[in-house]
């Protein structure tokens, strides 16, 4: 039984370690260009007030807009999270099934 044992609990790093490292690579180059995208934002916003082609108004404009990018950031990342979370989530009943012996 501890063979067995051993042997579930490699698989199930195994599979979870699979399904991460391929999510987790979508991620961290949607969040590397998305980061980049709103820092370079960010700099022209900041330029902009400097140099007072940005007034009062338009700055509050331009906040609103990267206020927006932070949350649709945010928020796609939650979603990729979510979807890798519910693959995982079903490899590792898939598994279990399969160990126990129930085809499905």
């Amino acid at each position: 039984m501890a063979d067995d044992v051993t042997t579930i609990i490699t698989d199930i790093k195994n599979i979870a370690s699979d399904i991460l490292e391929k999510d987790v690579s979508v991620v961290r180059g949607f969040s590397e260009r998305q980061v980049e995208a709103i820092a370079k934002q960010t700099v022209l916003i900041q330029k902009g007030v400097e140099s007072g082609d940005i007034d009062e108004d338009l700055r509050e404009f331009f906040l609103d807009g990267l206020e927006a990018m932070a949350l649709n950031f945010v928020n796609t990342l939650k979603g990729i999270l979510m979807v890798t979370l519910e693959k995982l989530w079903n490899a590792l009943v898939n598994f279990l099934y399969k160990a126990v012996g129930i085809v499905i």
